[in-house]
């Protein structure tokens, strides 16, 4: 067989193939779109058969408070398009919507009632929540907006230290910068007092090469910062 031949013998075989590819692809196609339309069909017409019934069992199981099954019986007979069908559904979504809406304040304020009043945050973030679902809650929002402002001077203060081992960055940043030997440098303590004009009075005790010293030695910083973390002034270096 010459190659022009073969060429020839190879490309009807590859339109062969890609030709019984497509067909059967169509085949497939078509006969599940039958089915589909077979099955709605038969959808349909059992509704439509049984119509009074099935609303029946739906008001029933709305009046039972079995609101999932209630849906789950709308959503089996939804291609209806049936517009009371589609009401009784909405019904039954909105009734278990104020359910799960009621359980969750329920939870909520049962949490709030057993965390302690010292635990600002978390009773914060519990008030939070209980105003998203109860917006118009008179007492939440009160306790939301006495809450708000002390919570938010607590995250100003504790954005000041570091997670790993407490010490306050920004003086820490200053201590560093006065010693001789910055590698010698190790964090023992940090302690620190809220004052009454929105500063705070915060105290790092560390092991270190001081300036004009050759000797590690253990040293006390006291010294004042704002609500920043700024130092405003050293109050003592011991």
């Amino acid at each position: 067989m010459k190659t022009w031949q073969r060429v020839l013998a190879c490309f009807l075989g590859g339109c062969l193939i890609v030709g019984a590819f497509w067909f059967f692809t169509q085949t497939s196609l078509s006969d599940g779109d039958n089915q589909i339309e077979k099955e709605k069909k038969a959808l349909i017409s059992e509704f439509n058969s049984n119509k009074e019934n099935i609303f029946s069992q739906i008001n029933q199981l709305i009046t039972e408070e079995k609101y999932d099954e209630a849906i789950s019986l709308a959503s089996k007979y939804q291609v209806t398009e049936d517009q009371a069908l589609l009401k009784l559904k909405d019904q039954a979504q909105a009734e278990l919507t104020k359910v799960n809406t009621q359980k969750q304040i329920t939870d909520l304020s049962n949490e709030l009632n057993t965390t302690p009043e010292s635990e600002l945050q978390k009773r914060f973030d519990l008030y939070s929540k209980l105003l998203e679902l109860v917006p118009d809650n008179t007492e939440y929002k009160t306790k939301y907006a006495e809450l708000k402002p002390i919570v938010e001077r607590q995250q100003m203060i504790s954005s000041q230290f570091t997670d790993e081992n407490g010490v306050h960055r920004k003086l820490e940043k200053f201590i560093k910068f006065k010693l001789k030997d910055v590698s010698t440098y190790k964090h023992l303590e940090t302690k620190y007092v809220e004052n009454d004009d929105d500063t705070l009075t915060i105290t790092i005790t560390f092991k270190g090469k001081k300036d004009g010293s050759n000797k590690i030695t253990k040293n006390t910083v006291k010294a004042i910062v704002d609500l920043n973390g700024n130092p405003i002034r050293i109050i003592s270096w011991k």
